[in-house]
């Protein structure tokens, strides 16, 4: 004898809610380079992998693919929270994320304490006054979890702080602990970072000589393939302090077309360099619209945003339109208060 159909639109609808109940009582995985998130529960993990438990099937997923963990029963504003990092709200961010601290799993604290030093250390790039705070609280992360999986992503924004803080020993330090990691795109990620040092320590030939190193190396995975493009970046702007920027510009055209989209802050860079040598070679139409593209694109880049809004404040004038240059002077002052390019639009 058939069900009537009242009672199979009971059956499904108790499956559907036994399912979505399942799904909220799980963690969730998400990762670089995938639309679908993995559900289950997290056994446990090291500062190489994370181990998902799904059923009767264990999951081991490199901690290098991992984006971020949802875990079971966190607050839901939290997800608005790292949108709001992700957009560059830091201040935002920040108020939830420790709010966050009060309650939660030992596993969602020890997120929560490097998502408090991460976008404390993104705040920096645009106010160098919470760099001191930035290396403090990712250096008590790194002490405190010397086996979790952020472990290499908060050595990165360690020696990143360093190194925009000038103390180029402790930067390298950093980086050459990442080289040290068992994955070939963060190992060329750190070579860049290395150059990145000799080139603000104003040794160009090495620089070059260590980007070029990286833009020579196969790339398959997407990590390799952004770190291949990132060794093009630096190639561009030691060309640039050498000097050639038709050269310079030619890579920088390339990336922007290569890249992807979600290489927000590699394209953001790759702009604001363009900008800076159409600005050189004394082209300002071409540098202003070079510059508003990470005005109206990237405005989540602060460090790379304000620059160019300070540029912006600037070469509105060159093409008879002063009042753009007014508009963009307040935008700076606005939004970054305390960056050193707001300090000086106010001295010019």
């Amino acid at each position: 004898m058939k069900h009537p159909i009242w009672l199979s639109l009971i059956l499904l609808v108790g499956l559907q809610i036994l399912t979505v109940s399942q799904l909220e009582a799980a963690d969730t995985v998400y990762q670089y380079n995938s639309t679908s998130p993995q559900l289950g529960d997290v056994k446990g993990y090291t500062k190489t992998e994370l181990t998902l438990q799904r059923g009767a099937k264990s999951v081991k997923i490199p901690a290098n693919e991992v984006q971020r963990v949802r875990w079971e029963g966190e607050p839901p504003q939290l997800n608005i929270a790292r949108n709001q990092e992700q957009n560059g709200n830091y201040a935002a961010a920040l108020a939830e994320y420790k709010k966050a601290q009060a309650s939660g799993s030992a596993n969602l604290k020890k997120d929560l304490q490097f998502m408090i030093a991460r976008a404390t250390a993104k705040s920096a790039q645009s106010n160098v006054a919470d760099l001191d705070n930035a290396i403090k609280m990712l250096t008590d992360f790194i002490k405190a979890n010397g086996d979790h999986y952020q472990f290499y992503a908060a050595t990165k924004l360690l020696g990143e702080a360093y190194l925009a803080k000038k103390d180029y020993a402790a930067a390298n330090k950093e980086f050459g602990t990442l080289e040290r990691s068992p994955w070939k795109g963060t190992q060329m990620n750190a070579k860049n970072l290395k150059a990145r040092v000799l080139l603000a320590q104003g040794n160009i030939k090495g620089a070059l000589a260590g980007f070029d190193a990286v833009a020579k190396m196969d790339a398959k995975a997407p990590e390799e393939q952004a770190s291949k493009r990132a060794a093009q970046l630096g190639s561009a702007l030691c060309l640039e302090k050498e000097g050639k920027q038709k050269e310079a510009i030619t890579v920088l055209d390339q990336i922007i077309k290569a890249a992807d989209p979600q290489q927000t802050a590699l394209l953001a860079e790759a702009y604001l360099r363009k900008g800076d040598c159409y600005r050189e070679l004394g082209e300002a139409k071409e540098a202003l619209i070079a510059y508003l593209h990470i005005d109206v694109l990237f405005p989540s880049q602060p460090a790379i945003h304000a620059e160019a809004l300070y540029h912006l404040s600037t070469l509105w004038g060159k093409v008879q339109k002063p009042e753009r240059g007014v508009e963009a002077r307040a935008v700076l002052q606005q939004q970054y208060p305390n960056s050193e390019w707001t300090q000086k639009a106010a001295g010019s």
